[in-house]
């Protein structure tokens, strides 16, 4: 059974051991393991200020297991507070147990419920497939996208497609 919460400060160090794991196992984020990682202090004080401006950080759970986290934030910008954006990590051996379709729908649930939030942002690497599939699955839809604008670890690249959903 999985279990969705919003997260504390302690949960910033298993936050951190995911983003790590999903850095060395997949060519799916930004950061590469040579690139400088977060710290936990770092995370903690983001994961803060995101909640201060209207924002959101969730757990999911198995067994008592952190296997991933959503964070949602919000523009401090008034023209953009509206809109928000959230990024998602799923354990790579914890995939497929719809953790990331529970995380996500815990999401448009609470933002629906949100005074002045009007849409949700994401963007994602256009090799991604699980991933924009459970994006669309959920009604996003794609805006655009920056072509050739990562370049993986074989040399090749993928685009960034930007997707939202209006609520």
């Amino acid at each position: 059974m999985l279990n969705i919460r919003i997260a504390n400060p302690k949960d910033a160090e298993k936050i951190i051991a995911i983003k790590k794991d999903i850095v060395m196992t997949n060519d799916v984020l930004l950061r590469l393991p040579e690139d400088k990682q977060e710290t936990v202090d770092e995370y903690r004080k983001k994961m803060q200020k995101k909640q201060d401006n209207g924002g959101l950080t969730l757990i999911i759970e198995r067994k008592d297991e952190v296997i991933g986290f959503l964070s949602f934030s919000r523009s401090s910008y008034k023209r953009l507070y509206h809109t928000g954006s959230f990024g998602i990590s799923v354990k790579p051996e914890c995939s497929n147990l719809g953790a990331g379709t529970e995380l996500l729908s815990y999401l448009i649930k609470w933002a629906k419920e949100q005074e002045g939030l009007e849409k949700i942002n994401l963007d994602v690497f256009s090799n991604n497939k699980p991933a924009i599939h459970l994006y669309q699955k959920l009604g996003f839809e794609e805006e655009g996208k920056q072509v050739n604008q990562i370049k993986l670890k074989d040399g090749s690249y993928a685009d960034i497609l930007f997707m939202s959903l209006s609520l």
